[in-house]
C-alpha cells in the first residue's frame, strides 16, 4: 500500500480522507495529521486549546545551558476518563473492555465526532487519532488497527520489530518527537498497542535527553552514531543512535535483541523509547530508556514517568503541584531526583 493511501475501513469521512491523502502525497505525513488537526478542532473533538497550559524551566546550577522543566495542564487530569459516552446506545455494542482505540468503540463513545486517519505503522495497519488531552497542538495516537497488546511481548511483534517501525514513523515526520511508552513506563492505555507523535514547539530549546546525548556525539553534528551507551551525564541510563534510516534499520534492532536475550524471563522489564528526525536533514536520533514495571512512578511533580518525562519535562496537572511551581518549590534538583528514582541501569 502507498504510504500516503488510506485504507480505513470504519467511521472516516470520505471527503476527509481524500484531502488528507492529498495533504500527505504533496507536503509529507505531518501535514497530513495538522490537516486532520484543524478538522478536528473544528468537529469539537479538540476542546483542550493548551490556553491553560504553563511551562516551567529548571536551570541547572552551574549555569551551563542544562535544564529540565515541567508543563501544567489541568485540562490533562481527564485524560484516564476518556472522553464521551461510557456505555454504548441500544443497537451497538462495547468490544475489548470499551478500549478506547479500538475504531468499533469510537464510533459509539464519540458519536461520529471523533475521525481517525489511516497509515502504516511498519508492516501494521494503523489509525491516527488526534489526542484530545494533548502535549502540544497536534499531538496524535498512533494506534494499530488490531486490538495488539502495548507490550511486546504479549503481541507477538517483538520490541526490535516495534522500535524499527517507530523509527519508520518518524522518519516520515521531520521536526515531530515520537515516542512509545511500555507497559508500567507510562502507557495509559496498556491493552492497546500505540505510540505517540507530536510537533515539536517552535522555539524551545533542545529537549534535556538530547542535550546529554550530545556530550558524546563526534563532530559534525549529523555525523552517524551508531551507538552510545550514556550512563552519568543524566539521571537516567538511556543508548543513543544517530543515523540515517538504513543505517538505523540494521543497528537499532540487532542491539535490541541482544538486550531481551539478557533479561528473558524478565515480566519486569520493560521501556521508553524516542525517535526524532531532524527538520532539516535525513538524519534521525533514537532514543531507548530501560525501565522496570515495578518502579513506574516518583515522587513528586506528575507521579507517572513516560517517555516525555524521560527526555527532561515533567507533565502535571493537579493544583497542588500548580501551586508548588507557582511558589518555586521545584527545581533542577527535583526533577533529577525523580528520574533517578524510576531509572534502570543499562
Amino acid at each position: 500500500m502507498d504510504a500516503c493511501t488510506s485504507d480505513y475501513l470504519h467511521i472516516a469521512d470520505p471527503h476527509l480522507t481524500r484531502e488528507l491523502d492529498r495533504l500527505c502525497t504533496r507536503d509529507g505525513l505531518g501535514a497530513a495529521l495538522d490537516g486532520l488537526r484543524r478538522q478536528q478542532v473544528e468537529a469539537g473533538f479538540i476542546q483542550d486549546d493548551l490556553s491553560e497550559a504553563q511551562r516551567f524551566e529548571f536551570p541547572h546550577p552551574d549555569g551551563d545551558g542544562r535544564y529540565f522543566s515541567a508543563q501544567f495542564n489541568p485540562a490533562r487530569a481527564r485524560r484516564l476518563g476518556g472522553r464521551g459516552l461510557s456505555k454504548p446506545p441500544p443497537g451497538m455494542c462495547s468490544i475489548n473492555d470499551g478500549c478506547f482505540l479500538c475504531a468499533a468503540n469510537i464510533e459509539w463513545q464519540q458519536q461520529g465526532v471523533e475521525s481517525g486517519y489511516a497509515l502504516p505503522f511498519g508492516d501494521l495497519p494503523a489509525i491516527a487519532w488526534m489526542n484530545p488531552f494533548p502535549l502540544a497542538p497536534g499531538h496524535a495516537v498512533v494506534a494499530s488497527r488490531d486490538h495488539l497488546h502495548q507490550h511486546w511481548e504479549d503481541n507477538d511483534i517483538g520490541l526490535d520489530r516495534l522500535v524499527d517501525h517507530l523509527v519508520g514513523l518518524a522518519d516520515r515526520l521531520p521536526g515531530w518527537i515520537t515516542f512509545y511508552n511500555g507497559v508500567g513506563a507510562g502507557a495509559s492505555i496498556e491493552t492497546h498497542l500505540h505510540v505517540h507523535a507530536l510537533p515539536r514547539t517552535p522555539g524551545l530549546p533542545p529537549m534535556p535527553i538530547e542535550q546529554a546525548a550530545a556530550q558524546h556525539r563526534p563532530a559534525p553534528a549529523d555525523a552517524p552514531l551508531e551507538l552510545a551507551v550514556v550512563r552519568g551525564a543524566y539521571p537516567m541510563d538511556f543508548a543513543h543512535w544517530r543515523g540515517r534510516r538504513a543505517i538505523l534499520a540494521d543497528a537499532v534492532p540487532a542491539w535490541l535483541q541482544a538486550w531481551q536475550l539478557q533479561r528473558r524471563g524478565d515480566r519486569d522489564a520493560t521501556a521508553n523509547v524516542m525517535a526524532v528526525r531532524h527538520r532539516h536533514a535525513p538524519v534521525l536520533d533514537v532514543y531507548f530508556v530501560p525501565r522496570a514495571r515495578s518502579r513506574s512512578r516518583a515522587e513528586g511533580l506528575g507521579g507517572v514517568i513516560g517517555a516525555f518525562e524521560a527526555m527532561g519535562e515533567i507533565v502535571c496537572s493537579q493544583p497542588d503541584e500548580h501551586r508548588r511551581l507557582l511558589q518555586g518549590e521545584v527545581d533542577h534538583a527535583t526533577v533529577d531526583a525523580m528520574l533517578r528514582a524510576v531509572s534502570v541501569t543499562l
